[in-house]
């Protein structure tokens, strides 16, 4: 009487192994509505079907929001579906940056792989968003690295980004109310990033600052940092590895002056900050739409913009340009 149990334990195994077997994981999937065949493989929506209404929102049959918000599987099976995909020259793919011509050393996206999907290069082990395939063809190429965990990453990169940036208003507004400069330290999620003063005119010298660039921005992608969020990073490689380009409402209105906080909760505000060499360090001033600075005559000065904007400068001449920093 003992062994039944066993037995009906042993059976359940059993009959789980023999659901889950057939299903192969795969790391590339053609589009079936472009090559029907036989054995009814590959993605069974074509492109235009899978994007659908775009992002939308809750009330918008046939939009990510609303397919997200309705079966969360079949949305994560959609995302998965469209990592795999192979695109074709019809939906736009096609030669990499410059045609892979021109000089490697300032332009890094010569040497990255044409590819014709995500998974050619973020494929191991198979069909989920692990690493392989090249990054870029130099001395010092390496794998692509995994993408699990990005969206964990991206969160805490923009809170610890919100936190500093609350430290320099906060000190602001201490500098302005007080008529002469406050020193704050800036710490988040128990990392010290340095510290920053504020004067009463607005600047903040940010020279004492260290493991974040000037403008407080934590950028959590790359092997450099240089990248802030998953849609930057995706935008770039849709370009860069598939000649692929990504027309972005949101970031086209952000660059227009407007605001727009994104699903995620990221803010884009088509803001930009301007850095005065002085012999103290840099000093930085944040700008939006509608505002202005001067600049004091003879002063070097740069502009640094996480995101896309328009900036208009009148210069009196004569003047001069230069791409690397002054001493």
């Amino acid at each position: 009487m003992r062994s039944r149990p066993a037995l009906v334990q042993v059976g359940s195994l059993v009959l789980a192994l023999g659901l889950v077997a057939p299903f192969v994981a795969r790391g590339q999937m053609i589009d079936g509505t472009q090559a029907p065949n036989a054995a009814a493989d590959g993605i069974h929506k074509s492109l235009a079907e899978e994007v659908g209404a775009g992002r939308g929102d809750w009330n918008t049959p046939g939009s990510a929001s609303f397919l997200i918000s309705r079966d969360p599987y079949r949305a994560i099976r959609r995302g998965r579906q469209l990592f795999q995909r192979k695109f074709t020259r019809a939906d736009g793919q096609g030669p990499v940056t410059d045609d892979g011509t021109g000089d490697i050393n300032t332009t890094l996206a010569i040497g990255a792989g044409l590819a014709d999907s995500c998974a050619a290069c973020h494929g191991r082990p198979r069909g989920a968003a692990g690493g392989g395939g090249d990054v870029v063809t130099r001395p010092d190429s390496r794998d692509a690295p995994h993408l699990f965990g990005l969206g964990l990453k991206e969160m805490l990169a923009d809170e610890i980004t919100g936190a500093l940036r609350q430290i320099q208003a906060d000190a602001l507004l201490a500098a302005k109310a007080g008529g002469q400069p406050v020193t704050r330290s800036l710490k988040a999620k128990g990392i010290d990033y340095g510290a920053i003063t504020a004067s009463p005119n607005g600047t903040v010298d940010t020279s004492h600052v260290q493991g974040v660039d000037p403008d407080l921005r934590v950028r959590p992608f790359f092997a450099h940092g240089g990248t802030i969020s998953i849609r930057e990073f995706v935008v770039g490689a849709l370009n860069a590895e598939m000649g692929l380009q990504a027309a972005d409402p949101d970031l086209a209105f952000a660059s227009a002056h407007g605001r727009v906080t994104t699903p995620a909760g990221m803010v884009l505000d088509g803001r930009t900050t301007i850095f005065f060499m002085t012999d103290e360090g840099e000093l930085a001033a944040s700008l939006g739409g509608n505002e202005l600075v001067i600049v004091p005559q003879a002063t070097w000065h740069r502009f640094e913009t996480p995101d896309s904007v328009t900036v208009l400068s009148v210069t009196p001449q004569p003047t001069d340009h230069r791409s690397d920093l002054p001493n």
